[in-house]
């Protein structure tokens, strides 16, 4: 385990920079590539499009092979697409490299749960998996004021260079030191399929549906209301720095919360604050600036307990169903900010007073979350674990 976990944390740090780093370079390309809006669109979807749509197969190939080789395998790909991308002279061969990219970053957080969860128990693993998403977690900061300074004084095809280089050298390292899990098929002979049925796990659906609510606003929809609420002479920036850096000192914080705490205690209160700060939010979008910042802050760090609410799952699966479940359940979170962007869309397209437009994005925020809450507490089995981690083997 010493030496899986770095691995596991620097692949995990490669996928969370090539999840943020287009907002940087993409302009760039557009630039340099002579880009239509259109076809900036289809690049910026790319990445995230291929990413989501193989989390069900990397699950399946997962419970058939283990999680070492196919990961591996994927994080070459990936590696070989930002080196096309690094060496595109026009938009197919850029949109070829962000699909590929999107392939090779796919396996790497269901990877991370699933290859802990295999190996220790859910507590543990669930604090071992929260560790390696807060530590990855500064991928994100990496792809910002670091990756602009890079490309100003290199420029953005070096920055491709240097991050396929960095995610080959992820891949060997995930290919040397993780261990060959025990197989699904072992697992079921030595502890049977277990008393699992499907609708033991439903109640975690709207939770995964809405777990990324919060970003939906970091990435997408907090330069509006920002802007809009409070003028355009608001130092957005600022705010989602420092909304940001919030994220990140909760998620740092989330192991050590987990010793003390059990996971469904962390996923239960975090709900409750998220769901009090969107009805604020939603009763008076306009207040301050200093409580829009806390609102928006606490939102986002709302998508710290995915590990945990993943690892939640993982007691819930026979393990011979275990990557496909965790990844439809990691399916629903990429649909559930899909969803929610659509639905903020749709109620800014009402043409509604400032005011009135933020309370109902905000009352609908809080809307999901407390139907999310209600159905966890009130549906959670009062056994989660089914079928206990296998032994430790590294």
């Amino acid at each position: 385990m010493y030496t899986s976990l770095p691995a596991l944390c620097a692949a995990f740090l490669a996928s969370m920079y090539f999840r943020s780093y287009f907002g940087v370079i993409g302009p760039l390309i557009s630039d340099e590539l002579a880009l239509s809006p259109v076809e900036f669109g289809w690049l910026a979807s790319a990445f995230f499009g291929s990413f989501a749509l193989l989390q069900i197969p990397v699950g399946i190939g997962f419970d058939r092979w283990g999680v070492r080789w196919p990961m591996t395998l994927m994080m070459v790909v990936g590696a070989a697409g930002s080196a096309v991308l690094a060496s595109s002279p026009g938009f197919w061969f850029a949109f070829g490299g962000q699909v590929a990219i999107g392939i090779g970053c796919a396996p790497i957080f269901m990877g991370v749960l699933y290859y802990l969860g295999r190996l220790h128990s859910p507590d543990k693993a669930g604090r071992l998996a929260a560790t390696v998403s807060s530590v990855g977690s500064v991928g994100a900061l990496l792809s910002a004021s670091p990756l602009s300074w890079f490309t100003a004084e290199w420029g953005w095809r070096t920055a491709c260079w240097t991050a396929s280089v960095t995610m080959l050298g992820c891949a060997f390292s995930i290919a040397a030191t993780l261990r060959q899990t025990p197989s699904s098929t072992n697992a079921v002979q030595a502890n049977g399929a277990g008393s699992w049925r499907l609708p033991h796990l439903l109640y975690l659906v709207p939770i995964c549906f809405t777990l990324a609510l919060g970003g939906t606003f970091r990435n997408a929809w907090a330069g509006p209301y920002l802007t809009d609420v409070f003028g355009h002479r608001t130092d957005v920036g600022t705010v989602l720095s420092a909304v940001s850096v919030f994220g990140i000192a909760t998620s740092f914080a989330l192991p050590f919360a987990l010793l003390r705490w059990h996971g469904r205690t962390i996923v239960t209160a975090t709900y409750v604050v998220g769901l009090l700060s969107a009805v604020v939010l939603a009763f008076s979008p306009g207040s301050s600036i200093f409580e829009a910042s806390a609102g928006l802050a606490l939102l986002y760090a709302m998508g710290n307990i995915h590990p945990v609410a993943m690892t939640e799952a993982q007691t819930l699966l026979p393990s011979n169903m275990r990557g496909v479940g965790l990844g439809a359940l990691n399916t629903l979170v990429f649909l559930g900010v899909s969803a929610s962007s659509s639905i903020f869309g749709a109620v800014a397209e009402l043409r509604l007073s400032v005011a009135a437009t933020y309370g109902l994005i905000f009352g609908a925020t809080a809307t999901a979350l407390a139907i999310a809450l209600g159905i966890y507490v009130a549906c959670r089995p009062n056994v989660v674990v089914v079928q206990e981690a296998a032994p430790a083997s590294d």
